[in-house]
């Protein structure tokens, strides 16, 4: 009997819910192999975040937020704390009591890019489970969150 094994190093699984004052939830993920790797794709609408994407720990990420609303819209999110985020396109750097944010004009885009350090549990040397909300600073209704998973073992069937 044959039987295949694929191991999977360091993946994140990235689960975002995006919640607008009264218009209800906006969800999504979105695995490609190759292409899209280390790519979370933020957009940013009036009722709410809608995300899709994934990175794997300690890989670049770019973070991507496109403003389809009718205003200016903020990113936060204590992920952005303590590491140096370049970022590209058309936002606004604003630091306020020590937490970052960027904001995003209607109609407008603009990238994140940085490298997260990955966290490992002392007793197992796995990647620690850690979730990241983040918010538009400039409109409190609007929350998401994402929740990053390492996942290893074996994968396969006969």
């Amino acid at each position: 009997m044959r039987r295949s094994v694929h191991v999977g190093h360091g993946l994140l699984i990235l689960l975002a819910l995006g919640v607008g004052s009264l218009a209800g939830i906006g969800a999504g993920t979105s695995f490609s192999a190759h292409a899209d790797e280390g790519k979370i794709e933020v957009t940013i609408k009036d009722d709410g975040y809608h995300v899709k994407g994934h990175t794997t720990p300690g890989a670049v990420t770019k973070i991507i937020l496109r403003n389809e609303g009718t205003m200016t819209h903020g990113f936060s999110s204590r992920i952005l704390k303590d590491v140096s985020v370049r970022h590209e396109g058309e936002a606004k750097e604003v630091v306020a009591h020590g937490v970052k944010s960027f904001h995003v004009d209607a109609g407008k885009t603009a990238t994140l890019v940085f490298t997260k350090p990955v966290k490992h549990d002392p007793a197992t040397g796995i990647s620690e489970t850690e979730q990241y909300g983040f918010w538009c600073d400039l409109h409190p209704h609007m929350k998401g969150e994402f929740l990053i998973v390492e996942t290893r073992g074996e994968v396969g069937g006969g």
